[in-house]
């Protein structure tokens, strides 16, 4: 009897080691462990003027990828993408859904940028950027914010004036946008849950992975 107690706690400890191991094979992605809760934020859609993620996004899966115009090889393979999958789903499904593309690159990927990239793409969901690339501007550092938030390892590299990358409309005046990051599937919560790197998409288990999502 004395080591019945002891019993049980082990039971209730193994009981939920599994449970949690359930839970991080439940996505094809990589699980976010501990989940993150996405920030508010308002930046500017390409399109429509200002938009606020909470409003937009409130009881919806939202898929978030980070990419800018100027990319010429990972980025129009994972617009391609969510292209696909943003196909996919049902009416039904699109109710409970929002696909966001933000930039990591605000310098070149004004609105006007973004809304052509959009329109070359076929694509339909909001793609988002600031409407000030000064430092001190409120736009500015809510574009800062999100990139922590969501762990956009993000370098800017500097090139030679000649480079066929580079503008003089920009700071500094010639440079490459080196980012690590992937795409991000929250839940209806706003919790960012799965990761998808760009380089490791498999597209029928990234749409289940967001089906796993809205069935939950």
């Amino acid at each position: 009897m004395k080591f019945f107690p002891a019993f049980v706690v082990v039971l209730l400890l193994t009981s939920g080691c599994l449970r949690a191991e359930e839970i991080e094979t439940s996505f094809h992605g990589e699980p976010i462990q501990p989940i993150v809760k996405v920030d508010d934020f308002t930046l500017y859609e390409s399109d429509d003027g200002l938009w606020n993620y909470s409003e937009q996004t409130e009881g919806k899966v939202t898929v978030i990828a980070f990419l800018f115009t100027n990319c010429l090889d990972i980025c129009p393979i994972v617009t391609s993408n969510l292209h696909w999958m943003y196909n996919q789903l049902t009416p039904e499904e699109h109710n409970v859904t929002q696909f966001i593309t933000i930039t990591v690159d605000p310098w070149r990927d004004d609105a006007q940028t973004m809304s052509d990239w959009k329109l070359y793409r076929g694509t339909e969901w909001p793609h988002l950027t600031a409407n000030s690339t000064e430092e001190d501007s409120e736009m500015y550092q809510t574009m800062m914010s999100v990139w922590y938030n969501f762990e956009v390892g993000l370098f800017i590299e500097e090139t030679s004036a000649n480079d066929s990358n580079a503008s003089a409309r920009h700071h500094p005046d010639a440079y490459n946008v080196n980012h690590s990051t992937g795409t991000v599937l929250v839940d209806k919560d706003g919790f960012q849950r799965v990761w998808w790197g760009d380089n490791d998409w498999v597209l029928d288990l990234v749409l289940a992975d967001v089906r796993t999502l809205i069935a939950e």
